[in-house]
């Protein structure tokens, strides 16, 4: 375990079991918001397909479009507070023109960043619980991995994996590469995204890297060498024993 060799067996313990808790409630967000995910695409879908009926059944329904109407002076004001703003949210619009509409939200997309972000403050917790005061403010524990580094180079990826370790006190070596090439995975796909407004996104493959990652770096910090959790009653039994954390 990281920093075994500094802390006292009472303080691994201590540490290892905020650890192995905080692994524990990051997967289980995780598995229920691909469940989350899942409904609502299963809604979309279903609305898009049947868009007729979706607009008789919100004939009754006050949907509000937006429009802008900007002056110099008006631009200064509170749309919330002020009247004769510049935004105007609240005029009615009719439901027939609302069906087109129902693809429009980029659920793939959104969905996968605020996974990163789920993934990002698991991190940060787990490097707070083994190097206080390691991350800067403002920061994460993944900031010197590159979205943009080449997976075939080696060098880029023996940075990436020192990178990988760097707050969490481990050895690089005992990075797996496949960690560090799915978070550079991860991060290009989200920075795509978040700062560029474009890129597919497999939202199915990019939660499964994401999982992937917090059990490595569960692996990576404790002597753990089995994660089990499935939020759900297990019916088959497929994942009994569960871990109990």
């Amino acid at each position: 375990m990281a920093g075994a060799n500094s802390i006292t067996k009472s303080d691994q313990r201590r540490r290892r079991a905020q650890v192995l808790r905080l692994t524990h409630s990051a997967l289980k967000e995780l598995l229920e918001f691909k469940t989350v995910y899942d409904i609502q695409y299963y809604l979309n879908d279903k609305n898009a397909r049947d868009w007729r009926e979706f607009e008789e059944e919100t004939a009754n329904q006050v949907f509000e479009g937006a429009g802008v109407i900007a002056t110099r002076d008006n631009v200064l004001l509170n749309p919330e507070r002020d009247d004769d703003t510049y935004y105007h949210a609240d005029v009615p619009m009719g439901s027939h023109e609302t069906g087109a509409y129902i693809l429009g939200f980029p659920l793939a997309a959104a969905s996968a960043s605020y996974v990163f972000t789920l993934l990002e403050g698991f991190g940060d917790e787990i490097a707070g619980v083994l190097q206080p005061g390691s991350i800067n403010r403002n920061k994460a524990w993944h900031e010197d991995i590159k979205g943009f580094a080449d997976r075939r180079d080696p060098v880029q990826m023996t940075k990436a994996r020192a990178a990988f370790a760097k707050h969490f006190g481990a050895d690089p070596v005992e990075v797996p590469e496949i960690a560090a090439r799915r978070m550079v995975e991860l991060k290009r796909v989200r920075n795509d995204f978040a700062h560029d407004g474009r890129g597919h996104v497999d939202l199915p493959s990019y939660l499964a890297n994401t999982i992937a990652v917090v059990c490595q770096i569960a692996f990576l910090v404790t002597d753990e060498t089995r994660i089990s959790i499935y939020p759900w009653e297990d019916h088959e039994d497929r994942f009994a024993p569960k871990s109990a954390y």
